[in-house]
């Protein structure tokens, strides 16, 4: 009975039932003596899923009207909207912004972002351009929504972001499409941990700007691991002299910095030197939230900006993040010194919550049974093991590179 569009619809998620599969084998093999590597949660070294105190405290002090109420706005609470800015930006974000057009929908975590996304800046028959290091829900949603998918390399032989190679596939498409939605997923990337330099970001900037006098950009960047980053984030280069046909959007999530995977907050954030197009974005985006999910937590957006906008709460946020952010740090580390000290070889990293370890593709199965055989659960992409730093305590992180390196040869 299922319409035209929708029979060859069906969904594996691997991740969630390689997760199943290591709560399994912790029950037969005992938990110290399995390795869960999967889901991106942070898990603390009592391997515990972890939370803030700053964010449970502030969730109990809510009201039941602010918990369970209606958002009073389809594109969310003013003061979440303020919040997000402020986290995002700086409170000095009118300044940063300045010869830009702002607006700032709420949406179901960044997924809900980046679906709004490709529903309203995807033609019919267009292609989305990825990464081919990727979160592999992005080809499902470009699916979704009637287009489809093709890759630009991420690294070149020196292990740098592909300048090149980024440039001849946008350019590739911008000659036949008329629109063209690119993703980037910086800082701290799913799933290799990469973050680009400020020198990447302005080669990439020009290279869409060159691209802009052949066809429309609407660039995405994916910032759900921003809090991750060791050094200080600055998007400022993303959005300096935008031609008028380019659209930023900046896909926000709470779900990895606050520990609220479950709760589904997140926002999209337009920026332009236009104001029809973000006016044009507004009135689209809204209709679309208001046809899949009509509005979002209203007592999530209160939490956020409760936390936000009041100056001791955020300096307590800051100092929880500080730990997990040093958590991931030293466990990198440690991972990362030894996969060097026996040549495993490590897609480049610089911060945050996954690792990938590289390899030929077409043996994903073999790879995937061979590490269940050593009680390693992780997930397989093709052609790359992605190792979740985030969830292995620390005593369990070394000699992983060891055995995964036996796994490899």
């Amino acid at each position: 009975m299922l319409a035209e569009h929708s029979k060859s619809k069906k969904i594996f998620d691997n991740g969630f039932q390689i997760s199943k599969n290591a709560d399994l084998a912790s029950k037969i093999y005992g938990k110290k003596n399995v390795i869960n590597a999967t889901l991106g949660i942070f898990y603390n070294d009592n391997e515990e899923m972890h939370t803030l105190d700053i964010v449970n405290d502030e969730y109990k002090n809510l009201s039941g009207k602010e918990l369970f109420n209606y958002s009073s706005s389809i594109s969310g609470e003013e003061l979440f909207i303020e919040a997000v800015k402020q986290y995002t930006f700086g409170k000095n974000y009118a300044r940063s912004l300045e010869n830009n057009f702002v607006e700032v929908i709420a949406t179901p975590g960044g997924s809900g972002a980046i679906y709004n996304t490709f529903k309203n800046y995807i033609n019919p028959g267009e292609v989305v351009l990825l990464p081919n290091y990727m979160w592999s829900s992005y080809k499902l949603m470009s699916k979704e929504v009637g287009g489809g998918h093709q890759t630009y390399s991420l690294f070149n032989k020196k292990g740098k972001f592909d300048l090149i190679n980024f440039k001849n596939s946008v350019i590739e498409l911008a000659k036949i499409q008329k629109n063209l939605v690119i993703v980037l997923n910086n800082p701290c990337h799913n799933p290799t941990g990469y973050t680009l330099s400020t020198y990447e970001i302005k080669g990439i900037m020009n290279i869409l700007k060159e691209a802009c006098n052949m066809c429309n950009i609407i660039l995405i960047n994916d910032i759900a691991y921003m809090d991750f980053n060791v050094k200080k984030n600055d998007l400022s280069e993303f959005y300096r002299d935008l031609p008028d046909n380019f659209l930023l959007i900046v896909t926000f999530s709470m779900s990895k910095s606050f520990c609220c995977y479950g709760l589904r907050v997140g926002a999209q954030i337009a920026i332009s030197s236009s104001k029809d197009t973000i006016e044009n974005f507004l009135d689209a985006s809204l209709y679309t939230c208001r046809s899949v999910w009509s509005n979002i937590s209203k007592g999530g957006m209160t939490l956020f900006s409760n936390i936000v906008l009041n100056r001791k709460k955020y300096r307590q946020l800051l100092l929880e993040q500080s730990y997990m952010r040093n958590m991931v740090k030293e466990r990198a580390d440690i991972f990362l010194a030894e996969a060097s000290a026996i040549n495993l070889p490590i897609l480049p990293y610089k911060s945050g919550f996954f690792i990938t370890i590289p390899f030929s593709q077409g043996l994903e199965k073999e790879i995937e049974t061979k590490l269940k055989n050593e009680n390693i659960f992780a997930i397989i992409i093709p052609g790359g093991i992605r190792i979740a730093i985030c969830s292995i305590p620390k005593y369990k992180i070394y000699n992983l590179a060891e055995k995964i390196k036996k796994v490899l040869y």
